[in-house]
């Protein structure tokens, strides 16, 4: 067990094999949550646009595996896209990125100049429908309700989706959807971040991208 999970873990449904998420648990500075300034953020958000096209992005090999990932569970990833995609596409199409709190904002960055997909709960709320810190990834069953961050209204999973559950709650669409429930606020005393692997990644890339999450917090 990674001591950086803190005793959380995945279970894994055995459909998939080759998936092994990344967790990892940060607490709340003594001084508090950093806050990139933005000076800090323009300038790393110049680097993504330096680095990369479009047409590049699209066949960056973390990229690829998320989108192969997608086509055989019958999802188009064109139409749903893999989060450190999505956001890296933003950053080159000269959008904004999103302004949410502190530790979004953060992993939201990270997740976009690394194109792993990162999800991120509040601690206590996961800890109170899963006290036993083991999560589950399996396939959604159909019919079953999610209510994502952003949802007016539960929508129904259609089956061909993978879903993180704590307990019997489904709190995020994997790789691309955190649900409503589990979401950080801000104020947050501890966190957990789970980094999607899929099958195809580069080696090293989710140990790297865990590497910028924990020093980003002030982890050695």
């Amino acid at each position: 067990m990674d001591p950086r999970s803190q005793g959380w873990t995945v279970d894994v449904d055995p459909s998939l094999p080759e998936v092994s998420p990344l967790l990892l648990v940060v607490k709340r500075p003594e001084d508090g949550w950093p806050v990139l300034s933005l000076d800090e953020i323009e300038s790393r958000l110049e680097a993504i646009r330096a680095s990369v096209n479009l047409e590049e992005l699209r066949a960056e090999p973390a990229v690829q595996a998320y989108r192969d990932f997608y086509w055989k569970l019958g999802i188009d990833p064109t139409k749903k896209r893999p989060a450190g995609e999505a956001l890296a596409r933003r950053v080159l199409q000269g959008k904004p990125m999103p302004k949410i709190n502190p530790i979004v904002d953060i992993y939201n960055l990270i997740s976009a100049e690394t194109r792993i997909a990162i999800g991120g709960y509040n601690l206590a709320t996961l800890t109170s429908y899963c006290p036993d810190k083991v999560l589950r990834l399996c396939p959604a069953t159909k019919g079953e309700h999610f209510l994502g961050i952003g949802m007016s209204d539960p929508v129904l999973l259609k089956g061909n989706q993978v879903v993180f559950m704590a307990g019997k709650l489904p709190f995020a669409i994997f790789p691309y959807r955190d649900g409503y429930q589990t979401k950080i606020n801000g104020d947050d005393k501890a966190v957990l971040f789970a980094l999607e692997d899929v099958p195809g990644l580069p080696e090293g890339l989710l140990e790297y991208t865990a590497e910028l999450l924990l020093a980003s917090f002030g982890y050695d």
